[in-house]
């Protein structure tokens, strides 16, 4: 105990379920917010195109520097292999999730069947998916996901 009576490392937002360091993350959001909103929409353009530009230019040495390092005589291939072997072809959007919801309510499960197959295998490109996206293109443009 301190001289004060207090555990040492007490933290008395713990108590609130508030951390110090989201405190800190918040307010540092809310400083660059503020700096954000006094920028023009061409000095908020520039500062985004820059921000990506540097971006690219670190993505571009982190793949340059895995390709030096790889042993693979087809690097190109071996790396769209990769990643279509973890990134699903198909991702529920929230929209298209909505409509099999509202259809099923209605007592149709037509559209909720054709997702479900879709999502049981979602690494393989199904012929339906492209049916499935126009079908809801139109409430796409409406709905904000």
């Amino acid at each position: 105990h301190r001289e004060d009576g207090m555990e040492v490392g007490f933290n008395p937002l713990a108590m609130h379920g508030i951390k110090p360091g989201g405190v800190i993350r918040d307010y540092e959001l809310h400083l660059r917010s503020e700096r954000l909103a006094k920028l023009s929409d061409e000095e908020y353009t520039s500062e985004q195109v820059e921000k990506w530009k540097g971006w690219l230019q670190l993505y571009k040495a982190a793949i340059e520097e895995d390709r030096a390092q790889s042993n693979s005589n087809n690097y190109w291939e071996d790396r769209r292999a990769l990643q279509e072997s973890v990134n699903p072809v198909v991702i529920p959007r929230n929209h298209i999730l909505q409509k099999a919801i509202d259809s099923a309510e209605t007592g149709c499960y037509t559209l909720t069947r054709r997702l479900l197959d879709v999502f049981e295998d979602p690494f393989t490109e199904p012929e339906e998916v492209w049916m499935i996206a126009r079908d809801t293109r139109d409430k796409a443009a409406s709905v904000v996901t």
